[in-house]
């Protein structure tokens, strides 16, 4: 009889956690920068401004977690600005987040979330503008990979409405350039801040 029990009891909290998920939207700005070393010097060009467009998912796992993946698009790049060089490299990823959220009530407000997981993107469209633009294929076997990967860190208010505001980081953990060995030891990894504002349903 307790294992009965015990078994009804897992149903009913597992059905009472899904039926607690919610679907959402979530738009902003992303301010994306690229990092770029070789032979032990590095260097950051400044932040391009871009945006971002993503639907989600969020899930409970416990009264306090929830699994966030979400799907969508994100623009990422640089702008060079220095040397009598002005230009702007733009990139638009297919972009897969997937965040584990920890959440806590704020009394007359709703609740403040912080939360953090890995990142998958591929490459759909990359564009250079101004003194470096040019007609060859970005996304090449001497230019940049399509795939990247990361760490995403988030944190931010969900109102009692549903309303979201939150900001992100996402740091790149893989080296997106497909630079040879002749052309020396060059890593590049992307890195962008934004700003978000959304809706859970």
């Amino acid at each position: 009889m307790k294992k009965l029990l015990l078994t009804a009891a897992l149903l009913v909290s597992t059905t009472f956690l899904f039926s607690q998920t919610k679907f959402g939207v979530k738009a902003g700005v992303n301010f994306a920068n690229q990092e770029f070393k070789s032979e032990g010097a590095s260097f950051t060009p400044s932040s391009l401004t871009s945006f971002h467009l993503h639907g989600l998912i969020d899930h409970p796992l416990s009264p306090t977690l929830s699994l966030q993946p979400a799907l969508g698009i994100s623009g990422k790049g640089f702008r060079l600005d220095a040397g009598g060089v002005d230009a702007d490299m733009s990139f638009l990823y297919l972009d897969i987040p997937v965040n584990v959220v920890a959440k806590f009530p704020v009394p007359a407000l709703g609740k403040f979330f912080v939360g953090a997981g890995p990142y998958f993107a591929y490459g759909i469209s990359a564009k250079a503008k101004g003194d470096i633009e040019n007609d060859e294929d970005i996304f090449s076997d001497e230019g940049y990979k399509r795939g990247d990967l990361g760490l995403n860190f988030l944190g931010g208010v969900e109102l009692s409405q549903g309303l979201l505001l939150n900001v992100n980081y996402g740091l790149g953990l893989a080296n997106i350039s497909n630079a040879s060995e002749e052309d020396g030891d060059i890593s590049v990894k992307n890195k962008v801040f934004s700003i978000s504002l959304g809706f859970l349903f």
